[in-house]
């Protein structure tokens, strides 16, 4: 505890300070989202109007004054609407926010507002015979707003929030491996914006870079040394009491407490949260692998695929030469890989490297810097050229799997395809991911990609295909988005 009485002997006044500063910055993520929800609205609104100027002449026929009051009245009254559905208590409650998942309350928060100003736009209509709002318009501000909103708030929270936005400072509770596990997770999301104060366990662990910052029955003082503001618990289900006093302890209105539930290894984010006499109860989301369920995700598959296909055309024969003009070899490198249910298909992908790297690959055995039967070289291979350097950092070098997924052998979000000989190693309950198709990206792609061990996509890849949902899909399509342009984990 000598560096918690360090912290405890630095000056009130200071500690207040800071804290406040950092309360100021974390209230500037609302007022962030709020600004970029007006900017969106207001978006959507000019573009309305010119869309409905166009289509049915005149969109508007009220005089100037009252749409401008229209316009002033209509900024707060969104924002009460938007607050009414909670859509700035996320960023503050949850450690994780995808805007994705935002947009059922989106839509419906538009569709009250909508239906608000449709209301005020027929007494308008019936008093002085002034058009300012009719339900064609109502229809495209809806569809516009609804791509808008998501956008800008995934946007900022994903480019905007990590550069300027102070980090809320964690610390984690616990024992053993969920610790280790919480901790590897956290550091590797800076997104999160989490900053992690350090750990109390009771047990040192040298293998956690953060801080020990003593035993976990003196999380009291150190909240309030190291101006706490989520508390993580992590433990295993034999301490689980003492973690539940612990809790009761620290819990108090200015700190946010997250525990790691037992048993996390086997549900997802979507888990229904239950109550059977005032006890929470986990229940899992039944499995939905029926004919039914594979051709809607095949249908929506081929879809999708020949869509993108034909409007990167341009894009991929651009690649094509210059790998072509960069070195000698076909465009397309073709390598088996396991499919569904075992089976072996060839899977498509721009190719990276020289003629002959897979016999030189005993060569450079030493680069290996990722873990269990994968082979991934974070630096320089000098098997790859200088067209596939790029093509692997911005991920272009994957286009060409849209061809396995018309074709079949691949879905859009799957398990990992992995290489023969590393999916041979999988055995036991991991080998249930092979029960879907496998996918161009999915959740070990959006969580991490190559950064991930082995180990861990594995149980990803189980998680996916016993809690599969269309949802679920469109959801990890969307979340690729930023990791690729981010390059995260990519070589």
């Amino acid at each position: 505890m000598q560096n918690a009485g360090i912290a405890a002997a630095e000056s009130t006044p200071f500690r207040h300070q800071e804290r406040a500063h950092r309360a100021g910055l974390h209230r500037g993520r609302t007022w962030i989202l709020l600004a970029g929800d007006l900017v969106a609205l207001a978006v959507a609104y000019a573009a309305t109007f010119v869309a409905a100027s166009a289509i049915a002449p005149p969109a508007v026929t009220a005089p100037g004054w009252l749409m401008l009051t229209v316009a002033l009245v209509a900024v707060p009254t969104w924002v009460a609407i938007f607050t009414s559905y909670h859509l700035y208590d996320n960023d503050h409650r949850r450690i994780t926010v995808a805007s994705f998942d935002e947009i059922g309350d989106i839509f419906h928060a538009l569709l009250a507002g909508s239906l608000a100003f449709l209301l005020l736009a027929q007494v308008l209509r019936r008093l002085a015979d002034w058009w300012i709002y009719s339900a064609l318009e109502a229809a495209l501000f809806l569809t516009g707003a609804l791509v808008l909103l998501p956008l800008i708030r995934g946007t900022l929270r994903s480019w905007v929030f990590p550069r300027i936005m102070a980090g809320r400072r964690t610390l984690i509770v616990g024992n053993g491996d969920y610790v280790r596990l919480v901790h590897r997770k956290v550091d590797a999301h800076p997104e999160y914006g989490l900053e992690i104060v350090g750990v109390l366990s009771d047990v040192r662990d040298p293998s956690i870079s953060a801080a020990h910052l003593g035993p976990t029955a003196d999380i009291a003082q150190v909240v309030d040394s190291y101006d706490v503001d989520r508390v993580i618990f992590a433990a295993p289900s034999e301490s689980q009491g003492q973690m539940v006093d612990l809790l009761r302890t620290v819990r108090r209105p200015d700190l946010r407490i997250s525990i790691v539930p037992s048993y996390s290894e086997i549900f997802t984010s979507h888990a229904i949260l239950d109550d059977i006499e005032g006890t929470p109860v986990v229940t899992l989301p039944e499995m939905r692998l029926g004919r039914s369920s594979r051709l809607l995700k095949r249908s929506f598959d081929v879809a999708a695929a020949g869509i993108v296909l034909a409007l990167l055309s341009p894009l991929l024969v651009l690649i094509a030469l210059a790998i072509r003009i960069d070195s000698s070899g076909p465009v397309v490198y073709r390598q088996p890989r396991r499919g569904r249910d075992g089976s072996t298909f060839l899977i498509a992908k721009f190719r990276t490297m020289y003629i002959g790297a897979e016999q030189q690959r005993e060569n450079v055995l030493h680069l290996n810097e990722v873990d269990g039967p994968l082979f991934k070289i974070k630096g320089r291979d000098p098997r790859v050229t200088r067209v596939g350097s790029f093509l692997r950092r911005s991920s272009l070098d994957e286009f060409p799997q849209l061809w396995n997924v018309l074709r079949g052998d691949m879905s859009l979000v799957g398990p990992r395809p992995f290489v023969v000989y590393e999916a041979d190693q999988i055995t036991g309950w991991a080998g249930r991911r092979s029960a879907m198709t496998p996918g161009i990206t999915g959740l070990w792609q959006v969580l991490g990609r190559n950064d991930i061990p082995f180990d861990e996509m594995v149980k990803l890849d189980y998680l996916y295909v016993t809690n599969w949902s269309l949802w679920w899909d469109m959801k990890i399509l969307f979340q690729t988005i930023p990791v690729v342009l981010g390059r995260r984990g990519a070589y």
